[in-house]
């Protein structure tokens, strides 16, 4: 692997975690928010909004495996 193709990969791996972090964080912001509504329209709308961002979730969360996994 080349300089920079290394540079390319440590770059892109610190862009997954931080990606990862801020969904991490929107989850619990979104958890949060569901155990404090009463609406159930609102209700609806966070459990679609979590189901997305777990869906984020686990798509960043195999391409760090794929791109932990190139370097082994």
């Amino acid at each position: 692997m080349t300089r920079s193709q290394n540079k390319l990969r440590k770059q892109k791996l610190l862009a997954i975690e931080a990606d990862i972090k801020e969904i991490s964080d929107a989850i619990e912001v979104a958890e949060s928010c569901f155990n404090e509504t009463t609406d159930s329209d609102l209700m609806d709308a966070l459990i679609y909004d979590r189901a997305a961002l777990e869906s984020r979730y686990n798509y960043l969360i195999r391409e760090l495996k794929t791109l932990e996994e190139v370097t082994q």
